[in-house]
C-alpha cells in the first residue's frame, strides 16, 4: 500500500510544524538542568476525524501533546526576626565563610564597633550581605 498522504505537507504543513514545535519543547525540557534527567518525556500526535453524515468529508483536527519533566524545587533559608516595633523582618541567609563571626555596627554612623569581650550582645547587630 502506498502513502495516502504526505505527512510533510498535510494540512498545509501544519502537521509537520506542530510536531516540530512539540519536539523542540521536549528537547528543551531534556536539556534543562532544573529537571530530573531520569524522567521519561512523551510526545503524542493526535488526529481527530469529524465526519459528516454522508461520510464524504471529514475535518481532521491535529493536536500535539507533551508530557514533560517538572522543574525541580529550589530551597533556601531565611532568617526571621522582629524589628522591635511589632513588625516582622526577614532576610535570606547566605552562605557563610568558615570561621566568620558577627559584627556590631553603630546605627548612627555606620561605623563597625569592635567587640570588647566574647559576650553576645545583640544590640546593634545587622545582617550584612
Amino acid at each position: 500500500m502506498g502513502n495516502m498522504i504526505n505527512l510533510d505537507s498535510f494540512a498545509g504543513g501544519a502537521l509537520q510544524e506542530k510536531f516540530n514545535i512539540a519536539f523542540k519543547e521536549v528537547l528543551e525540557n531534556i536539556a534543562d538542568p532544573n529537571t530530573p534527567h531520569k524522567t521519561k518525556r512523551k510526545l503524542s500526535v493526535e488526529l481527530t476525524f469529524i465526519t459528516d453524515e454522508d461520510r464524504e468529508l471529514s475535518v481532521v483536527v491535529i493536536e500535539t501533546k507533551t508530557k514533560l519533566a517538572q522543574s525541580m524545587g529550589v530551597a533556601t533559608k531565611i532568617i526571621i526576626d522582629r524589628d522591635g516595633k511589632g513588625g516582622i523582618i526577614a532576610s535570606e541567609y547566605g552562605k557563610q565563610v568558615k570561621g566568620q563571626t558577627y559584627i556590631r555596627v553603630n546605627e548612627e554612623t555606620g561605623e563597625i564597633i569592635e567587640p570588647s569581650n566574647h559576650e553576645v550582645d545583640m544590640k546593634g547587630i545587622k545582617l550584612v550581605k
